[in-house]
């Protein structure tokens, strides 16, 4: 496994950069090139670490902004904002939107 640079403090947020960064090359270090992820490294790493099976093609093609079949960190960036943005909702209740909906 690739180790990555930590972030130097103890700060939540920092440790929870640093777990995404984590993740990210967890899963981009499968096949293919160290720091992307194809289709299948992103589909694999969603259902284990988000449990989210529902619109990952969808999601996957919006976020691969390039068109290249792959997600370099900064398009993966999207992917987790789209997430956050789901959680986000979904804590106050409402009903999950899925990429491109509000």
């Amino acid at each position: 496994v690739t180790k990555h640079r930590q972030f130097p403090g103890n700060c939540t947020l920092e440790k929870a950069l640093d777990t995404v960064v984590g993740v990210f090359h967890q899963y981009s270090i499968r096949q293919g090139e160290i720091d992307l992820l194809s289709l299948s490294d992103f589909t694999t790493l969603l259902k284990e670490q988000a449990n989210k099976a529902d619109y990952l093609d969808k999601l996957f093609q919006e976020t691969d902004l390039d068109k290249d079949q792959e997600l370099s960190f900064e398009e993966f960036t999207i992917v987790l904002s789209k997430l956050a943005d789901d959680s986000h909702r979904a804590s106050h209740g409402s009903g999950r939107c899925g990429p491109d909906r509000d």
